[in-house]
Formats: C-alpha cells, sequence, structure tokens
C-alpha cells in the first residue's frame, strides 16, 4: 500500500504489528524486500521493486520493504543472513525467497505466480492443495 500522497507503489515495514499482520492467516499475498542501503545489489534492484509493485493492485498483492540496517529486528525472525532477500508470502507462510537480486523480469513473473497461488487457495481442497 503506497503512503496517501505519495508516489510510493510500496510499503515500508517499520514495526513489528506490520510485519505479524502481513505473516497473519489472513495476511494475503506480499513480497517483501529486506534490503540495505550499504548493499550494492539493493540499490541496484530499487527501481525494479518499485516498477513492478506499481504494476499490482496492493489488495491482490502487496508488495514491502523491511531496511535490515535500521530494523533489522524484523528480520531476524525469518533468519535473513543475506540481502537482498525476497520473501514471497501467503495468508501467513513464506512459499519461496530468493537470495540476490532479482531484475523486473523475473520479480514479476514471481508476483504472478504468487498472485495465481491466492486465486486458487479459495478454491476447495483441491485448490488448497494443489494451489
Amino acid at each position: 500500500m503506497a503512503d496517501a500522497g505519495s508516489d510510493k507503489t510500496y510499503e515500508d515495514l517499520v514495526d513489528q504489528d506490520q510485519v505479524e499482520a502481513i505473516m497473519s492467516p489472513e495476511g494475503g499475498a506480499a513480497v517483501i524486500d529486506f534490503w540495505s542501503p550499504s548493499c550494492g545489489p539493493c540499490m541496484a534492484m530499487a527501481s525494479d521493486f518499485a516498477h513492478v509493485a506499481g504494476q499490482f493492485d496492493p489488495e491482490e498483492v502487496r508488495f514491502c520493504k523491511v531496511n535490515t540496517a535500521s530494523h533489522g529486528y524484523l528480520a531476524a525472525p525469518f533468519k535473513i543472513m543475506s540481502v537482498p532477500t525476497i520473501l514471497f508470502v501467503l495468508d501467513g507462510e513464506v512459499l519461496d525467497a530468493v537470495v540476490g537480486r532479482m531484475d523486473a523480469k523475473r520479480l514479476g513473473s514471481r508476483a504472478e505466480w504468487l498472485l495465481k497461488k491466492r486465486q486458487r487457495r479459495g478454491k476447495g481442497l483441491l485448490g488448497r492443495l494443489f494451489g
């Protein structure tokens, strides 16, 4: 969710309550980028992340960033050892994690995959088993 009155296409996670909401069973689909301002690949990926985030409705897939330099305690429960690390989360479950820079094409493709998983999840037993 972009900040009101801002051109930002993603949400900065800065407190534990925000992370807990995403990681709840009702958290929906989220792409979380754990990054640091001193990380070259993180900074190189920043514009691609913002661009891809702008292509998705935040009600369907939330794009979030955690600055590990200032909010490292938010990364600790996920055992983040390297940045960038991108988590693909659905209803509180980490479905995939990618360590290292992702270009816009690869990030967009993975976000589409997550969205499809979300759409299938509500379709009964088979949707849950094979979604």
